[in-house]
C-alpha cells in the first residue's frame, strides 16, 4: 500500500505587522501584510511525532505537541546563519502546519496546527546536522495569559467561554474558534481572576463538556448534549473486515470507579451523590470537584448524579489501539486521518481459542487522544480510548443510546 504523503509547512516570515504583538506590532518596524505565508519544508523531513488529547475521560485535554526533525546539512535552519533563505525568521512562536494527502495533493487532511516553541540543532557526526522543531498547539498561548479582576455576566457555558476569549488580556481570534452555546448556566462574576486556560477548563468541568484544540488549530467546545453522535465514525476490526489494526489492550481495572461524588460550586454548598451497592463491591471511592461555576446548587446536584451513574460500576474497555496507516487501503487511510478526539469508534476483538462466548467482543469507545509516528517508511497512529457506554446518556430515537433499561438519564 502507498503511504499517505505528509506535508510540513512553517511560517518563517518574522516581520509581518501583527496588531498588539509586543515585537511585531511596533509602527515603522514591521511590514503590513495578510496571514503569514507557509514554506513547504517536506523535502527535509526525517521524522514527525504528534500527540493530542487527554489521558482519560475525567481529565481535561492537554496541550498538543509535535516534533519535526529536519535535515540541516545545508544549514538552512540555523538562526545564526544569515545566508539561510529563512533568516531572520527561524525563531520561537512561528507557525507550523502538518497535514497529509492520499490523493497526490488534491485534498489534505490536517494532523496538527501549532506554534514552534524550541528549535534544537544536533550534530551526530561531522557529515550531518539535524534541526528538531518542537511545537505546541494554541493551548500554549492561552495558558500564558491571565484574567485579572474581570466581570462576567451569567450566561451559558459556551457564551462565557467566548467572553473569556474576547477579554483584552486574551484576544483569541474569533476565526480560530468552534464554540457551542452550552447547556449549563454559569454564575456571574464581578472580579474573576486566574490563568485563562484553567478558567476555561473549569467551565468545561462545570458543563461536563469537551474543550480541546482541534487538529486544524481551532479552539473547540462541545456541550455534554452533543458529544455523542448517533453512530460510530469508524469501525476497527481484527477479523479482516472494516479497518484492521496491529494491536489493542483489553482492560478490566478499577482505575475509573467512583461511588461517592462531591461537587461544590463557587459560593455554594457541597452536593453529594453516592451508591452503597458500588461501595460494597469496590470499597468507597470518592471523586471531588470544587469551585465550579454553575449558577445553582440544583444543577450541581444533577451533575453529581450524572457522574455517579457514569462511574459507579467497573466497565471493560479497549485502549491503546495501534494502527499501521501505511498498510491500509486509501479509503481506510482517509477514515483514520479524519478522526478527531471526542469521536466515537467501534472496536472489534476476536480472541484466539475456541469455545468462548461471544466469539467476538465489540465495544463503542471515545477517542481520548491521537498520536502519530511518521518517517519515510513508517506511518502509525495510536488511539487512547474510553468506554462510550459509560459516558452516554439516554436519548430518544438514537440507535446507540436510546435503548430502554440500558442507558442512564442525562440532565
Amino acid at each position: 500500500m502507498a503511504q499517505p504523503t505528509t506535508r510540513v509547512r512553517i511560517g518563517f516570515t518574522s516581520n509581518t505587522f501583527t496588531l498588539d504583538d509586543l515585537a511585531r506590532g511596533i509602527l515603522d518596524t514591521s511590514e503590513l501584510g495578510g496571514s503569514t505565508p507557509l514554506t513547504d519544508v517536506t523535502s527535509d523531513v526525517q521524522s514527525i511525532t504528534i500527540n493530542r488529547g487527554r489521558s482519560k475521560d475525567l481529565e481535561s485535554f492537554f496541550t498538543g505537541s509535535c516534533t519535526v526533525r529536519l535535515l540541516n546539512n545545508a544549514r538552512k535552519y540555523e538562526n545564526t546563519n544569515t545566508n539561510s533563505p529563512y533568516s531572520p525568521g527561524i525563531e520561537p512562536l512561528i507557525t507550523i502546519h502538518i497535514d497529509a494527502t492520499t490523493d497526490s495533493g488534491s485534498t489534505y487532511e490536517d494532523l496538527f496546527v501549532g506554534f514552534v516553541t524550541d528549535i534544537n540543532l544536533t550534530y551526530p557526526d561531522q557529515s550531518n546536522s539535524f534541526a528538531d522543531f518542537v511545537a505546541s498547539d494554541a493551548f500554549m498561548k492561552i495558558a500564558n495569559t491571565e484574567i485579572v479582576n474581570q466581570a462576567f455576566s451569567s450566561s451559558t457555558s459556551g457564551v462565557m467561554i467566548s467572553a473569556v476569549l474576547d477579554n483584552s488580556n486574551v484576544k483569541f481570534s474569533a476565526g480560530d474558534r468552534d464554540i457551542e452555546t452550552g447547556i449549563s448556566t454559569m454564575q456571574a462574576f464581578s472580579d474573576l481572576s486566574g490563568n485563562t486556560l484553567s478558567i476555561l477548563q473549569q467551565i468545561e468541568q462545570s458543563e461536563n463538556g469537551l474543550l480541546f484544540m482541534s487538529k486544524s488549530g481551532k479552539l473547540t467546545f462541545k456541550s455534554r448534549h452533543t458529544t455523542f453522535p448517533s453512530s460510530a465514525s469508524a469501525i476497527f476490526s481484527d477479523d479482516g473486515s472494516n479497518i484492521p489494526y496491529l494491536s489493542v489492550e483489553y482492560l478490566n481495572d478499577d482505575n475509573e470507579i467512583y461511588n461517592v461524588i462531591n461537587l461544590t460550586r463557587n459560593g455554594g454548598s457541597t452536593q453529594t451523590s453516592q451508591d452503597t451497592g458500588s461501595q460494597g463491591k469496590y470499597l468507597v471511592r470518592a471523586l471531588s470537584r470544587d469551585q465550579l461555576f454553575n449558577n445553582t446548587d440544583t444543577e450541581v446536584l444533577d451533575a453529581s448524579q450524572f457522574l455517579l451513574g457514569k462511574f459507579k460500576d467497573a466497565l471493560i474497555r479497549f485502549d491503546n489501539l495501534i494502527i499501521d496507516v501505511k498498510e491500509q487501503s486509501t479509503s481506510n487511510q482517509n477514515a483514520i486521518l479524519s478522526r478527531e478526539v471526542g469521536d466515537i469508534v467501534q472496536v472489534e476483538l476476536t480472541p484466539p481459542g475456541s469455545g468462548g462466548s461471544p466469539a467476538q467482543v465489540t465495544s463503542l469507545e471515545i477517542i481520548d487522544s491521537i498520536s502519530y509516528s511518521i518517517t519515510p517508511d513508517i506511518f502509525t497512529s495510536t488511539l487512547m480510548l474510553s468506554n462510550a457506554d459509560r459516558q452516554s446518556f439516554f436519548r430518544l430515537n438514537n440507535t446507540l443510546f436510546g435503548v430502554l433499561d440500558t442507558d442512564k438519564l442525562g440532565y
